[in-house]
């Protein structure tokens, strides 16, 4: 049986999918125009200074995948730091978060779709798609992490081909006037595109969730972790790259700015050519969230701050699959009764609360654990993490009130749900014969 279960689990080339997946979504297909509008022809070094300004928070990220085999990636790096309050704290928000962006993304499918016929944009469509995704992928990762696995893989892929074409024909069509000026030319500030580019560029955090489920996590993890965000960062200076050059009106072009930069030189098969890879982009982020945000819930139980139970494995297809089966349902009545618009800036809180965390973890674990072997160590590690905690905080400073007290009431929820698991365990082993 042990065999068996080794079998399926994620290869290095799985989680660096996994990566990409998370992190080239619907943003690129929507981002151009307002980097555009806000730096002008600029907005090309915005995506490579964000992927600069990444890549120490990326590296701790590394390092910490390097010293850990189990599942749950920031929520693990800060209860070995932190403890377990602070630990749970991560856990927690990041979990109840990736349920309100799942299920926004989910239900924002349709709007897109109506490209192709007006009826997608209405509520019983919006709310039918949603749904029945929620529960296809559901059902897909409860079957097995290879099957997940397999699925986050093939749209991965499926996302890269109209955006590699894009780049491929677009670089013929290129005018170097729409270049002129360079600096200077937008509407907003070039550190105002950094900040929005780094929204694009999130989402190589999620690859350490399924460490526990990975073939050689310790080596697959670092891997698949700078690589994703590299890959990410070099294709989104090229699409910036074209875009600009291609489509002089770009920065007025804000809703679909790669369609009608396409339009000019693929017609009109490029604009459809494009919505259909934000289609594609979009549903494949539900696999990836599918499958990753069910091991925040299951960490965190495994660890008794929640009933155990969210954590056994399933016999059959060695998947926490109560976990998976709670995270989906949660998601699909959110999907159903509510409106997430709100919400999903939660989940911009979450990751920079789980970045911070995660920076923060590696001077703590320096200093605490010394000695403990890092297949992967960055040269002065310390100090890389420190840039990647000053970084956060800035993210920080730019997160409204309102998001800020709505992150405090779901951490609240959250210890208070933790008390009463932990009461209930205690009064059940208290009564065992």
């Amino acid at each position: 049986m042990q065999n068996a279960s080794v079998g399926k689990k994620l290869t290095t080339f799985d989680v660096f999918c996994l990566g990409v997946n998370a992190t080239v979504g619907s943003g690129i297909f929507l981002l151009p125009g307002v980097l555009a509008r806000e730096a002008g022809p600029a907005s090309i070094i915005a995506f490579l200074v964000c992927g600069f300004l990444l890549v120490s928070i990326a590296l701790c990220y590394a390092e910490l995948g390097s010293m850990y085999r189990r599942n749950g990636g920031s929520y693990v790096y800060a209860r070995e730091a932190f403890g377990p309050l602070i630990g749970f704290g991560v856990g927690w928000m990041s979990w109840v978060t990736a349920i309100f962006s799942w299920a926004a993304v989910a239900s924002a499918l349709s709007a897109y779709m109506e490209y192709f016929h007006p009826a997608f944009d209405s509520l019983y469509f919006q709310k039918g798609i949603a749904c029945s995704l929620i529960i296809i992928f559901g059902i897909i990762n409860y079957r097995g992490i290879k099957l997940g696995a397999w699925t986050v893989n093939l749209f991965t892929v499926a996302k890269l081909v109209p955006l590699v074409l894009f780049i491929a024909a677009g670089i013929f069509h290129i005018q170097a006037p729409h270049y002129k000026p360079f600096w200077g030319a937008g509407s907003g500030t070039f550190a105002y595109a950094v900040f929005l580019s780094l929204w694009s560029l999130q989402g190589f955090e999620i690859i350490p969730l399924p460490a526990g489920e990975t073939q050689n996590p310790r080596k697959a993890v670092p891997y698949a972790v700078i690589g994703s965000l590299l890959f990410s960062t070099a294709l989104y200076v090229l699409i910036q790259t074209v875009a600009v050059g291609v489509h002089q009106g770009l920065s007025g072009s804000l809703t679909r700015p790669l369609a009608d930069a396409s339009i000019i030189f693929l017609g009109s098969a490029g604009g459809t050519i494009m919505v259909f890879g934000a289609v594609v982009s979009m549903i494949g982020y539900n696999a990836g969230n599918a499958l990753g945000s069910p091991r925040f819930l299951s960490a965190v139980a495994e660890d008794r701050f929640l009933p155990q139970v969210l954590a056994a494995p399933h016999p059959r297809y060695f998947t926490p699959f109560r976990a998976i089966v709670l995270t989906s349902g949660l998601t699909f009545m959110a999907a159903l009764f509510f409106n997430f618009e709100s919400l999903v800036n939660l989940s911009n809180f979450s990751v920079i609360i789980q970045y911070l965390s995660t920076c923060a973890a590696l001077v703590w674990l320096r200093y605490k654990q010394p000695h403990r072997e890092r297949i992967f160590k960055i040269p002065l590690g310390p100090a890389v993490a420190v840039i990647g905690c000053i970084i956060s905080l800035w993210l920080i400073r730019q997160v409204k009130m309102q998001e800020f007290m709505l992150a405090c009431v779901v951490l609240g929820i959250g210890f208070i749900v933790m008390k009463i698991s932990q009461a209930k365990t205690m009064k059940d082993s208290c009564g065992a014969p």
